[in-house]
């Protein structure tokens, strides 16, 4: 587990955020950049390696999400005191900003927000998003970039490794997601109570009043890490296989970036930046390791939906 994300990850601490290329800073900083950055807070547009120009360049687009999604995106305070926006959905989307030569602003939401965002804009993309047909009438998708696990945080006791073993108990669900969804169809007469994000879930069970939060395994790793007496157990994919697929990049339907996006997401897959990302922000139990097959296709994914 990457060392960076053992701490306590604050709600939103800032309004906005500005992004391009790989760097993200506080809106209303000096705008001052890391030594070690090739790119600056301002809009300036990252060309492509080759020099040669894609279709997405010179393009701006926004990046709508939570910003206490760790370890996909979360606060992280710089040796200089600024604040930035870190975590895996940010290092994948840098690195395609880098290839394609976008910029874009990331802009901080709520998740039932983040839906409503993208599908009235086809200039924003989300992350950290699964399709279903339902989503599939509404919004287009990439190719999966990572695999998620269901995670059950409880309070002490050993961890739930098993749906069977939430019967009884209080549940802590944020509303609309997979898991939310995944919890609700295959135990539809548990104590379910649904909050608008995962940090109110999280507070919920360390006070006692929620027994457990199904939650996207990772988050509930960085939660558990950064939270003594947290305990996480992780659901075996055979039970929730069905209900939660890979983590793709999401658009409104008809978005004229996806495509883009996409066959780029598949040169990182098999270049193996995305399995080095994933190492990095989530642990090495959590890569690809060469087999891609849950991932789909470049038709599979352009013209499908998803969500957390």
């Amino acid at each position: 587990m990457n060392s960076k994300l053992n701490k306590s990850i604050g709600r939103r601490a800032f309004l906005g955020l500005t992004i391009a290329g790989a760097t993200i800073m506080l809106a209303g900083c000096d705008g001052s950049q890391d030594s070690a950055s090739s790119n600056s807070t301002s809009s300036t547009t990252a060309a492509p390696p080759d020099g040669e120009a894609t279709a997405l360049s010179g393009r701006h687009l926004t990046f709508v999400g939570d910003d206490a999604f760790a370890p996909y995106r979360y606060i992280e305070m710089q040796s200089d005191g600024t604040q930035r926006v870190v975590g895996l959905d940010i290092a994948v989307a840098d690195e395609m900003a880098s290839r394609l030569g976008f910029t874009y602003d990331f802009e901080p939401q709520e998740f039932a927000a983040t839906l409503a965002s993208v599908q009235s804009s086809d200039t924003s993309f989300t992350m950290a998003m699964s399709s279903n047909a339902e989503r599939e009438q509404t919004y287009d998708f990439t190719r999966g970039y990572y695999q998620p696990l269901v995670g059950v945080l409880t309070l002490g006791g050993d961890p739930t490794t098993a749906i069977d073993g939430l019967s009884g108990k209080s549940i802590a669900c944020t509303t609309g997601t997979v898991q939310n969804k995944f919890v609700t169809t295959v135990l539809p007469n548990a104590d379910i109570h649904t909050y608008d994000g995962g940090d109110q879930c999280l507070q919920e069970v360390l006070a006692g009043r929620i027994d457990a939060y199904v939650c996207d395994g990772a988050e509930g790793q960085s939660m558990r890490d950064a939270n003594e007496g947290l305990v996480l157990g992780l659901l075996d994919r055979s039970e929730t296989k069905d209900y939660v697929g890979v983590y793709r990049i999401m658009a409104t339907k008809g978005a004229s970036f996806v495509a883009d996006f996409d066959q780029c997401i598949g040169e990182m897959l098999e270049d193996g930046t995305i399995d080095q990302l994933i190492g990095t922000y989530v642990g090495t139990d959590f890569e690809w390791g060469g087999d891609f097959s849950a991932s789909g296709t470049a038709t599979e994914g352009v013209g499908s939906s998803s969500s957390k």
